[in-house]
């Protein structure tokens, strides 16, 4: 899988550095929240290692307001840069641990320094869900991969299969069309696909595009590169590669280690985008205000990350505790 995460233009020392606010991941929540308590001149440090997050991987995105077509590196871009312009601190570094301090601080480790904050916000979106297969893991970068949209263009004049029905899958398949992909099996475990009606459009007028409907994986096979996938109803397909577009899996380990209550495998907030944990706030698709998969938008992510930010602000400044 080709990473997007840019090296850092800076090393960090080992002396801890203070700041109002912790914003935990970098993806269109976590920069978005940056943006705007940047702007209410508190002292922001937005730690990520997954550049642009979910955003980061599309090759084409064409529902942010505002763009008719931009690349998801682009606009993390953009981004980015809007908030170092208002005073954020990008820190491109995977946190490891967060603690609560006695004074009610909050101490982030990370592979880049250490840092301390008077309030956080949790914006740690997700990672991809594997198949859970035999062979699976044998042949990751062999022919498995977990996002087309990255590794579209090694499978020019090549058979790939693209396991999924939702909006991460469609796009895939269509990315995998554009690069001029031979043959695109584009295979859903269930009778429908999930992803918005326009994706599926544009599919079925693909030549090099099949998409097959009760198929659900079973096992990857090959020499030393995937060559064949197996389904539960006895059928296999001859492939270069296999696309494993199923879901993505809340990252919420962090906040499960600070306390923070956890609803249906998502980060609970309450309109306010807060935790139950006191200075501890939560947005984007991590949150349990997103639930429905259709509902994992940038658009979304955005708007619960404004109302994080805010309401950090107010906790900050209603106990004057800006540094």
């Amino acid at each position: 899988m080709l990473l997007l995460t840019p090296k850092p233009d800076e090393e960090e020392t080992s002396e801890i550095k203070e700041f109002d606010l912790g914003v935990i991941g970098m993806g269109p929540s976590g920069l978005t929240a940056s943006i705007y308590a940047s702007r209410a001149s508190i002292k922001v440090a937005c730690i990520g290692k997954d550049y642009g997050g979910q955003m980061g991987l599309a090759l084409e995105i064409e529902n942010y307001p505002g763009f008719d077509s931009i690349s998801g590196i682009e606009l993390t871009d953009k981004m980015r840069e809007q908030a170092e312009k208002f005073g954020t601190k990008i820190v491109y570094g995977e946190v490891s641990t967060i603690t609560k301090t006695e004074d009610n601080l909050f101490l982030i480790k990370s592979d880049m320094g250490t840092y301390k904050a008077k309030a956080l916000i949790l914006a740690t979106g997700g990672r991809h869900r594997e198949l859970g297969v035999p062979g699976e893991k044998e042949f990751i970068g062999k022919g498995v991969s977990y996002c087309a949209t990255c590794d579209a263009a090694f499978f020019k004049e090549k058979t790939v299969i693209v396991s999924g029905s939702g909006d991460a899958a469609a796009t895939g398949t269509l990315a995998l069309s554009d690069v001029g992909a031979e043959k695109i099996y584009w295979v859903s475990r269930s009778n429908y696909m999930k992803c918005e009606k326009i994706y599926l459009d544009r599919a079925g007028h693909r030549k090099n595009i099949e998409i097959l409907f009760n198929k659900q994986v079973s096992e990857i096979k090959g020499t030393n590169t995937v060559e064949e996938v197996f389904f539960s109803d006895g059928t296999s397909l001859k492939t270069d590669g296999i696309f494993a577009e199923i879901g993505i899996i809340p990252n919420i380990e962090l906040a499960t280690a600070l306390g923070c209550e956890i609803e249906n495998g998502l980060i609970k907030i309450d309109d306010e985008c807060r935790t139950n944990v006191s200075g501890v706030f939560s947005a984007g698709d991590v949150t349990s205000k997103i639930v429905n998969p259709l509902s994992r938008q940038i658009s979304t992510s955005v708007g619960l990350a404004t109302i994080a930010a805010l309401s950090a602000a107010e906790y900050l400044q209603a106990r004057k505790t800006i540094f």
